[in-house]
């Protein structure tokens, strides 16, 4: 495995209604937004999208074909951040080999304004593809549980669920894994400290952490203290739970960076 989190990233869904002030992603689609109007886009664009139809999601978007290029510009978000359901790259990984794919990294696919219809093929397509370890990462943890009780996401050994905890207040989230299955935190980026000491018992449920620093030039970035990630790094040994720091830690951390995978990440 490459020294990445994730062997690869699909994108069957994009864009995010959250507007978090530190988010990468929202920056990377705005390269590609096609700017024109939706009535005076040319044929190609026209032909490629429809609203949804679902009525839970005023301004989604479905992309039934790729849009390329657009005058020569390519766009492969033509409607920036706007939810996106790029319908068309479902399969994308059915013939392929077994590997470790984040799902939805340019979105939040179980945000609120996300249809249950786009949720359910997103789904259906990873069961017609077992081959793959599948990743998926929420603020939404509430939605990955049924309003009457159980889950609402299929129970695997190849499905991953995880969260984002940027700060104290986002600890609790940890509560909503689903318990049956296997479980990861994101803390990234690290905002401030989290009191790893306060919440063990997120160490000793949870099976994997990933620790990264906020990127980016925003005026008000965050630079976390090296004594954080200390401070979660021993609570996750003390917990015997692997810990993979990605790359914008490198400064801070000062030595080789941990890079581990839980069992069933580790190969494929």
């Amino acid at each position: 495995m490459e020294k990445n989190a994730f062997d690869t990233l699909w994108n069957p869904v994009t864009g995010c209604m959250r507007n978090c002030e530190y988010c990468y992603a929202r920056d990377v689609a705005k390269q590609f937004f096609y700017e024109g109007e939706t009535l005076d886009a040319p044929p190609e664009l026209q032909r490629t999208w429809i609203r949804d139809s679902s009525g839970s999601g005023a301004g989604n978007h479905v992309l039934r074909y790729p849009v390329d290029t657009v005058d020569g510009k390519p766009v492969p978000y033509p409607f920036g951040f706007a939810p996106t359901f790029h319908r068309y790259l479902l399969n994308d990984c059915t013939a392929r080999e077994g590997r470790n794919i984040l799902v939805c990294s340019m979105a939040d696919l179980f945000g609120d304004w996300v249809p249950d219809s786009w949720i359910d093929e997103v789904m259906q397509a990873c069961e017609k593809a077992p081959q793959h370890n599948y990743l998926f990462l929420t603020k939404n943890v509430k939605r990955y549980c049924k309003n009457e009780g159980g889950y609402g996401v299929p129970v695997a050994e190849n499905m991953w669920y995880g969260t984002t905890i940027t700060k104290w207040d986002d600890v609790g989230r940890f509560d909503y894994l689903p318990a049956f299955c296997n479980t990861f935190v994101s803390i990234e980026p690290l905002l401030e400290d989290i009191k790893p000491g306060k919440c063990n018992i997120m160490f000793r449920q949870v099976n994997w952490f990933i620790i990264g620093a906020e990127t980016g030039r925003r005026k008000d970035k965050v630079v976390p203290k090296r004594k954080w990630i200390e401070d979660i790094v021993n609570e996750c040994r003390k917990n015997g739970k692997p810990v993979f720091m990605k790359s914008s830690l490198a400064e801070i951390w000062g030595g080789p960076l941990i890079r581990e995978f839980p069992d069933g990440l580790k190969k494929l």
